[in-house]
């Protein structure tokens, strides 16, 4: 038995190989060529949008909420101090800072409106050094020392028109829930611009030191908020079970997956619909391998009439054009996998050229067209620019798991689409098509 489903195995290879070969069509290219292009694009834009989305991610968590946050909580006489020591116990959280979040307005020459004032500790760059690792200081140091000291994120600076060494109005409420709020002004210097990458926290966002939160907003210590850094942020369902099985039950415990819940969905979410979208090309290009494998049996019905006389079962027919399938998927999927991650890892290049190249286009229709009729010169073109997208490059990640995975969804489509023609040459009855043919 094991030797003769050998044989049938190597007669459908051969056959198929054969008529793959023999009849190598214009769609039969269209299909690879097809298949390729949509594995091709699938791999760089899910490459890029991963790339993207984690660096958004990193952003987030490193520079403002965390990977968990411990809240205070009235129903909990625990100090800051002794929820950290608690903390310290667990070798799986690399970082704990204690911070405030409050809010404020800023008066400048040119300005004035509401902004988020984070207050952080002193030594913020030596506790967390994922926070160290993505705030970049573009103008003056970062120096949180002292009561008098603010630090503002590059939007926000911009608008304001300040610069590192300025002084700006700042103007926060003293006081508790529940009990009437005093408004104070405070006039503090600006020791430094810093910025995420992040446009919304660098529009919004100034970092104040502890102390100086302590003074402006009339707060405790007992009012600061801890946050948590872990090693995996995959599992922190699981450290969170263990700090509430360590006396921090009380407390208002969240992760950075309920913070930014909506938004980290959005990103899922659009990654799967995008994904959808350019599968569409693979699936064209199955529509163009049954047209393919359609014309073979058409063009092949009395060699397939001539294998039925000879004793070819339905099932051996099935399996030679389903073949061809696999095998018009298997060579789309591997040329658009090497050429896709070859144009993933050089995406940056193929922008500058593209960008290059339209913008050599453009200076030469304004050249010849427009300047002689006294037209402004046409604005420069670029494909991601840094006003607009608030990119400093295009951040690529390539998972391999994604690429097995639209493989052997390729390969999968590819067989699908050949089960039609391999039916309907299996149905082939011989002693007509000898007849006829």
């Amino acid at each position: 038995m094991g030797l003769r489903r050998d044989l049938k195995i190597k007669l459908s290879l051969f056959l198929a190989r054969k008529y793959l070969m023999a009849k190598w069509s214009l769609m039969s290219t269209l299909s690879i060529i097809m298949i390729c292009f949509g594995v091709i694009t699938l791999i760089t834009v899910l490459s890029i949008m991963n790339g993207f989305h984690n660096t958004y991610k990193k952003k987030i968590l490193e520079t403002n909420t965390y990977h968990i946050i411990v809240q205070p909580s009235l129903a909990s006489n625990r100090s800051p101090s002794n929820i950290t020591h608690i903390l310290r116990k667990n070798k799986e959280i690399i970082s704990i800072v204690p911070f405030f979040d409050g809010e404020g307005i800023i008066r400048s020459r040119y300005l004035t409106r509401g902004i988020v004032i984070k207050a952080l500790p002193a030594d913020l760059l030596t506790l967390d050094g994922g926070f160290a690792k993505e705030i970049k200081v573009t103008e003056g140091e970062f120096d949180l020392r002292g009561d008098e000291t603010i630090m503002l994120g590059a939007e926000l600076a911009k608008e304001t028109g300040t610069k590192a060494g300025d002084f700006i109005s700042i103007l926060t409420f003293r006081g508790k829930e529940g009990v009437s709020f005093q408004p104070t002004f405070r006039l503090l210097k600006v020791s430094g611009v810093f910025k995420t990458g992040y446009w919304e926290y660098d529009k919004n966002m100034a970092y104040v030191s502890l102390d100086s939160a302590l003074s402006i907003f009339g707060m405790g210590k007992d009012d600061l908020s801890i946050g948590i850094k872990v090693s995996n942020i995959e599992r922190v369902n699981r450290i969170v079970a263990w700090m509430n099985e360590n006396g921090l039950g009380d407390f208002y415990i969240l992760t950075w997956m309920d913070v930014n819940r909506v938004l980290f969905e959005a990103l899922q979410n659009e990654k799967v619909a995008i994904g959808f979208v350019v599968m569409l090309i693979i699936v064209s290009g199955a529509f163009n391998i049954i047209g393919s494998l359609v014309m073979t049996v058409m063009d092949k019905r009395k060699e397939i009439g001539i294998l039925r006389a000879l004793g070819a079962t339905p099932s051996l027919i099935v399996r030679v054009f389903i073949m061809d399938g696999f095998f018009m998927g298997v060579i789309g999927s591997v040329l658009g996998i090497f050429i896709g991650f070859f144009l993933a890892l050089n995406v940056e290049t193929f922008f500058s050229v593209f960008e290059s190249v339209v913008n050599a286009l453009r200076d030469a229709i304004y050249a010849l067209f427009l300047m002689p009729l006294g037209f402004a010169p046409l604005p420069r073109f670029e494909l991601l620019s840094d006003s607009i997208y608030y990119l400093e490059g295009v951040p690529v990640e390539i998972r391999f798991t994604d690429a097995f995975f639209i493989t052997a969804l390729a390969i999968l489509i590819s067989v699908l689409a050949a089960y039609y023609p391999a039916k309907k040459a299996s149905l082939t009855k011989p002693v007509e098509t000898i007849r006829y043919e």
